[in-house]
């Protein structure tokens, strides 16, 4: 049987509609014919033949054409809710009273999983109150309406997690509690959806376990990678990295215990490409070299232990992603000015396409006022519709600052 491209158009605005949302309305789901072959991509030729044809065998059974009193011509296109089912039944697809039925089913389901005692009592409540709401097409936050699968892996994992009762690293925690639930990686299952487990947490246990710390789950201790003339003062003691010929590390918990940063460096330059990051420390230029992409908390509070008075440069890919590092940076930084350096769209041939994804980026970092200044390279981007030579690796350095 081919597809119906009108039909599953039709299925899609009534899914979308406050008909396909909750199930309750005043009056039948309804759009304009013109309308409707439009968004289907109908609207001449084989197509619009065809839609015609799907439009009238339906007539009566999966949706009611209303048409001109004199002309008989389709006008309208109308779906009682005593036609959902029909309607979806024709593309092979659940209707959305049967998607809102298969939710609260699950909540229900869920109601009944074994968590400790002492949690049962708001766990079942959060349950069943969900599952009443989901019939009626409400209460889906933090689920994603159309993954009911992955909410089903995320609450199992939360009520796994309600009897954690010992302190552990995130990913270890993760590869337990997920694995066997026939999700990808399992040990960065928490961290991937850390947003919505912990926001289920909160709701399930009536906000006694707001997030992850409150079950002593904690992340893998993070640093900042750099090279140049730092000194730290820690516990009384100073150390010196100045004359450190490699990279140098220093872990979150020494840095927030750091009592004094002090930098004699003439700059310092934040760079995204761990390549780049080496070669430049190779150079022994006295300038402050610090790794990153998009920035952690240590890569953060460094830039902003730094003297006030030295100037920060960012050196990175000339992607939508790269220039976005740039605007993350400066919006952690603010109001501490870092400046793009050697960040040039730089266009030849052969050039990767945006993606649909790039294209949605570069959309959005063209408005942001964090990245006047670059603004023009966007543009260029834009116009190009390619990344053009974006790797920070084909940009050669050697010698002093700006090192090209």
């Amino acid at each position: 049987m081919r597809r119906s491209p009108v039909l599953e158009t039709l299925a899609e605005l009534y899914a979308e509609s406050t008909a396909g949302q909750t199930g309750c309305v005043g009056r039948d789901f309804s759009v304009r014919f013109e309308e409707l072959l439009s968004v289907a991509r109908c609207e001449s030729g084989d197509a619009y033949a065809n839609a015609l044809a799907d439009l009238r065998a339906a007539d009566g059974a999966a949706l009611a054409l209303a048409k001109h009193p004199r002309s008989g011509d389709a006008q309208r296109v109308k779906v009682p809710l005593a036609f959902e089912t029909a309607l979806f039944e024709r593309i092979g697809r659940a209707s959305p009273t049967v998607e809102r039925d298969a939710w609260a089913a699950l909540l229900q389901e869920a109601a009944e999983w074994p968590v400790p005692a002492e949690r049962v009592e708001a766990w079942t409540i959060f349950c069943h109150q969900r599952a009443q709401l989901m019939r009626r097409g409400e209460g889906w936050h933090p689920f994603r309406r159309k993954q009911r699968h992955r909410a089903r892996l995320q609450l199992e994992v939360v009520a796994r997690l309600l009897a954690w009762d010992r302190p552990a690293l995130l990913r270890t925690v993760s590869a337990r509690l997920a694995g066997g639930t026939h999700t990808a990686d399992p040990s960065k299952f928490l961290g991937r959806c850390r947003g919505t487990l912990e926001t289920l947490l909160a709701k399930s246990t009536g906000g006694e376990v707001k997030n992850f710390a409150d079950l002593g789950i904690t992340d893998n201790p993070r640093s900042v990678t750099f090279h140049g003339p730092l000194r730290i003062r820690l516990g009384g003691a100073t150390i010196d990295y100045a004359n450190h010929i490699g990279a140098s590390s220093l872990s979150e918990d020494d840095l927030a215990g750091a009592e004094c940063i002090e930098c004699a460096a003439p700059r310092c330059v934040t760079v995204e490409n761990e390549t780049k990051f080496h070669e430049l420390a190779r150079l022994d230029c006295g300038d402050l070299f610090i790794f990153t992409s998009y920035p952690n908390w240590a890569t953060v509070e460094i830039l902003h232990r730094l003297p006030a008075t030295l100037p920060r440069y960012h050196f990175g890919d000339t992607d939508p992603w790269g220039y976005d590092v740039l605007r993350t940076l400066r919006d952690k930084l603010k109001p501490i000015e870092i400046l793009p350096l050697h960040m040039l769209f730089r266009p030849i041939a052969d050039a990767p396409a945006l993606s649909a994804r790039d294209q949605s980026k570069l959309t959005r970092l063209l408005t942001e006022p964090l990245l006047r200044d670059v603004r023009s390279e966007l543009e260029r981007m834009d116009a190009a519709k390619t990344k053009g030579d974006f790797e920070q690796e084909t940009v050669l350095v050697s010698g002093p600052f700006p090192y090209a």
